[in-house]
């Protein structure tokens, strides 16, 4: 029988402030890092996108102790676009207490942080091969621009497709053709006006990311840049265009010598731009 193997807990937080500096930028959320300190020492850690009720539920259930969920978002996810970040329910954060179970999550830090972000993992889970980073927020640079072999936004749409296992939303305002193979990726939301004039100007027409539902201010104005600047909006979710980070951390968490899982969550389609869904490469 093998024999549980475990590291202390503040020994993990370390590694892990090493590797994602979190003072190098700012957050949106109050706390970077450790949220909920409730164990000494951690036999195995579960990834996630966001420290959802379903998540916490789903460790729960297996019965386990001396755990930590790793995050990439400290909250559970939006109920809706017109609604901000929802709380963990305190008698689940009681839980997680009793089982000895911590939560430590990394937001900006984890964007900024080049090839364990989710731009650059959803650029590699998509072929692509990324040359530069780009889309300033909060001190670092949190997207990717690529090369591809692709030659068309369909070719690139179909391959976004079979890497989520679901539909996608494909709004195109500019020319079917890729300009040299390039796409830019920013995952989540990408709210940022200025960032398809940057695009245009470098010579890149498409951008995956998770975000396009026209139902609220911010997203109605990011079509009217996307459509003036002729670039097509690729889109995901939130969940599904972000999920490749926290997938690649179970490697640098099993590197750690802990035993690690990513938890998938359901994505939600009233994020994408309804009009305008693809499923199967058909509309």
């Amino acid at each position: 029988m093998t024999e549980t193997r475990f590291l202390p807990s503040q020994f993990v937080y370390d590694r892990l402030e090493e590797q994602f500096k979190p003072d190098r930028v700012t957050d949106i959320f109050p706390k970077k890092g450790l949220q909920f300190d409730f164990n000494t020492k951690i036999h195995k850690v579960y990834t996630a996108t966001f420290a959802n009720p379903s998540v916490i539920k789903e460790i729960l259930k297996r019965g386990e102790t001396d755990i930590m969920l790793f995050t990439h978002h400290p909250r559970p996810p939006m109920p809706s676009l017109q609604a901000n970040y929802a709380e963990i329910p305190e008698d689940l954060i009681e839980q997680m207490k009793e089982r000895r179970i911590s939560l430590c999550s990394y937001h900006i830090p984890m964007d900024a942080g080049y090839f364990y972000s989710p731009a650059y993992t959803l650029g590699e889970a998509l072929g692509g091969n990324i040359y530069d980073f780009w889309y300033p927020q909060n001190g670092g640079l949190i997207g990717v621009l690529c090369s591809s072999g692709f030659d068309t936004i369909t070719e690139l749409r179909d391959r976004f497709i079979k890497v989520l296992g679901h539909k996608v939303s494909c709004t195109q305002y500019g020319d079917e053709n890729l300009i040299d193979g390039k796409f830019a990726v920013m995952p989540g939301c990408s709210k940022s006006l200025e960032a398809y004039k940057y695009l245009r100007e470098n010579g890149v027409n498409v951008l995956v990311t998770g975000v396009t539902a026209p139902v609220v201010d911010w997203s109605k104005k990011v079509h009217e840049a996307a459509k003036s600047n002729g670039i097509t909006l690729l889109a995901g979710t939130h969940c599904s265009t972000e999920q490749f980070a926290p997938r690649k951390m179970c490697g640098y968490f099993q590197n750690l010598g802990l035993e690690s899982e990513f938890i998938p969550e359901d994505p939600n389609f009233d994020e994408l731009d309804a009009e305008n869904i693809y499923e199967d490469g058909a509309k």
